[in-house]
C-alpha cells in the first residue's frame, strides 16, 4: 500500500457532558502557543460544532489534522495524517500513525481543564484511508491491508483484534476495529512508540 493518508479515531469513553467548541477550543489553542504535540507543526484550530454528526473542532498541522470529532453521532479523537510518514513500509507508516492518535489521546487525558472529564476507550476503534486513488473502498483494498493491519494491532493490543469492513463505494476506505479489552492509552502508546 503506497498511501500515507491514514486515519485513527478512538472513542471518548463517557462523552456526555464535552462540548468540542467550549472544551476543546481552548486545548487546542494551548497545544499550538506550547507546541505540545511533537513532529507537527501546528497552525490553527476550526470550530464545526455546529454540524451535526461533523467534524467537530480540528486542529490543523502542516502533517496531520487532529479532530474532537462527532462522525457518527460519537465523540472521538480522530487523527488524520496528509504529509508522507517516515517509515518505508506500510507496517511501519500503521504503526506510526496509530502511535500519533494514542500519544493525542494521552494529551487530553491529561489535560488540567479535562482531567476526569475525559478517557478513551481502546477496545473500539475506527481506521481510515484517506486515499480513493490508492486505496479505493473495495473487498481488495482491504484483502490488501488486512495482514499488515492486523500484525500492528496484534503488537498493540497483544492479543487478536478483529477488522471488520463493510464496502460502500461512496464513503472512504473504512474499517472498524474491536479488541477484547480496553487497553489503557498509556499502555498502548508505549507498545506503539517502542515496537
Amino acid at each position: 500500500m503506497d498511501s500515507s493518508k491514514l486515519a485513527v479515531k478512538f472513542f471518548v469513553e463517557t462523552p456526555s457532558g464535552l462540548k468540542t467548541d467550549a472544551d476543546f477550543v481552548p486545548v487546542f489553542h494551548r497545544w499550538i502557543q506550547t507546541r505540545a504535540v511533537p513532529e507537527h507543526q501546528l497552525i490553527d484550530v476550526a470550530d464545526y460544532a455546529h454540524v451535526k454528526d461533523g467534524p467537530g473542532t480540528v486542529l490543523i498541522s502542516h502533517e496531520a489534522n487532529f479532530h474532537a470529532d462527532l462522525g457518527g453521532g460519537r465523540l472521538g479523537l480522530l487523527y488524520t495524517r496528509k504529509q508522507p510518514l517516515a517509515g518505508n513500509s506500510f507496517p511501519q507508516r500503521l504503526r506510526e500513525t496509530f502511535a500519533h492518535a494514542l500519544r493525542a489521546c494521552a494529551l487530553l487525558e491529561d489535560e488540567e481543564s479535562l482531567r476526569g472529564r475525559i478517557r478513551f476507550r481502546t477496545d473500539e476503534s475506527v481506521f481510515r484511508i484517506y486515499d480513493r486513488l490508492h486505496a479505493p473502498n473495495t473487498q481488495e483494498t482491504f484483502n490488501a491491508i488486512r495482514g499488515d493491519l492486523e500484525e500492528v494491532l496484534r503488537d498493540l493490543y497483544r492479543s487478536d483484534v478483529q477488522v471488520a469492513y463493510h464496502s460502500h463505494s461512496e464513503n472512504l476506505f473504512e474499517v472498524t476495529l474491536r479488541a477484547p479489552a480496553s487497553v489503557p492509552v498509556p499502555a498502548l502508546l508505549e507498545r506503539a512508540s517502542h515496537p
